[in-house]
């Protein structure tokens, strides 16, 4: 088989596939359509003696947003004997870590967690301050999180209802949004997972994936299990598929949502999905093999995971399309392929026309991320730039998501990456 015609049949699978996800993200959106229409009203548990004793963990790496986040949850309306509340710094700019301390010596209820490096990133603050932890349950808050006042009641309704869970998790909101096409195309990835693809697996699996932030963990479970993957850049996904293949669940509350930050500029989103690629490719390859050939584990279950992980199997599909299809036209231009050179009908509109058709064929995620910011109030008037932060930013964005995934199946390593918060300039002070 000549490499013209080897380059076209992969062309045409890859578009095949790309097809098929991009259907299936039709359909789960107008699932997830109907759904935001059918929400009930948000539920508290009123008998305070049945909610857990919890620990709120904030690990920050030279980040003073971490004090409004703080603030936030010192504001929580819960019983405070059954609340501690620890800032893990790792901070290695001391004037950094002087302001957090008059921040906890102003506000004694917090707690400040330190082990002199940044070993293991993320995870390895977090498995410095298990042992320390008090509580029956962890609360992860990533430091640009903006918990409201009654956000760990509603949270903990799911637990106390059913203290088999491995945990819960709320939505996400993004609160700049609107700032820029960065903003705005980093918002539709979340909302794609928070208002698409997760009440989606609530109805349909009755499962969920911890994110990262916003996270309520039981840590008994976690004890049981050896804590966080130090070094894992994406340590919610690897433990979620952990507690899953043992059979433990996770509740999504939906009607609940925490405030966040996205990427202010091009290249730390590019940085940031770069990160989740590799963190969720490796989570997949060190637990995926025992997930999906375990016969005792619910295939509903392996469909959820399946489907939380299909946005960078589309994103795949969707390169492989563009750099084969490129060297199908290009091969056919120089006269590398007979077919294409004797058919009267390779023409530039013939060409534009097939592009168009494609582009509309493999659209799912674009449609999910309009259909998401509808359901959270996006409104027409940012409709259009949507559009072109998907068909700019959005196709650079894929490339390094490409990179993420091809560095974490090579084995290589990949940095963590600092991202620039507005919560770190309009920090609180003590």
């Amino acid at each position: 088989m000549e490499f013209h015609t080897i380059i076209k049949t992969v062309f045409e699978i890859s578009l095949m596939g790309a097809f098929a996800l991009s259907l299936g993200y039709f359909i789960v959106t107008a699932f997830a359509l109907a759904l935001s229409r059918l929400r009930n009203e948000p539920e508290i548990i009123a008998d305070e003696s049945l909610y857990p004793t919890v620990t709120v963990q904030i690990p920050t790496y030279n980040e003073l947003a971490a004090l409004n986040c703080a603030a936030r949850c010192l504001d929580f309306d819960y019983p405070a004997e059954k609340l501690q509340i620890m800032i893990g710094d790792d901070s290695n700019q001391p004037e950094v870590s002087a302001k957090i301390d008059a921040f906890a010596a102003a506000n004694p209820d917090i707690e400040i967690s330190r082990r002199g490096d940044n070993a293991g990133f993320k995870p390895g603050n977090l498995n410095v301050m298990l042992p320390k932890a008090k509580g029956d349950y962890l609360l992860i808050l990533d430091s640009d999180f903006l918990p409201k006042k009654d956000f760990l009641k509603r949270l903990v309704v799911p637990v106390i209802k059913d203290p088999t869970l491995a945990g819960a998790q709320a939505a996400w909101r993004i609160i700049n949004v609107h700032d820029n096409h960065s903003t705005l195309m980093g918002t539709g990835i979340v909302n794609i997972i928070h208002t698409v693809i997760l009440p989606f697996l609530k109805v349909a699996t009755n499962q969920c994936v911890f994110c990262g932030s916003g996270e309520l963990v039981k840590k008994s479970y976690l004890e049981e299990r050896g804590g966080w993957t130090a070094g894992a850049l994406t340590e919610d996904v690897d433990y979620s598929l952990r507690v899953i293949t043992d059979g433990k669940r996770i509740a999504y509350v939906d009607d609940l949502r925490i405030r966040c930050e996205a990427p202010y500029t091009p290249g730390d989103l590019f940085r940031q999905q770069m990160r989740w690629a590799y963190g969720v490719m490796r989570a997949f390859m060190a637990h995926g093999k025992k997930l999906f050939l375990s016969r005792t584990i619910q295939k509903r279950t392996k469909f959820a995971a399946f489907l939380f992980s299909s946005g960078y199997v589309m994103v795949t599909l969707l390169l492989l399309t563009m750099v084969l299809g490129t060297l199908t036209l290009v091969s056919g231009i120089l006269g590398l392929d007979p077919t294409v050179v004797q058919s009267p009908s390779y023409t530039v509109g013939h060409l534009v026309y097939d592009s168009i058709v494609n582009l509309l064929l493999t659209c799912g995620l674009l449609v999910s991320a309009i259909a998401a910011g509808f359901i959270n109030g996006f409104g027409f008037r940012n409709l259009g730039k949507l559009v072109v932060a998907s068909l700019t930013i959005g196709v650079i964005c894929m490339f390094f998501v490409g990179r993420g995934l091809i560095t974490a199946w090579l084995g290589l390593p990949m940095k963590w990456f600092m991202m620039k918060k507005a919560g770190n300039e309009q920090a609180i002070s003590a």
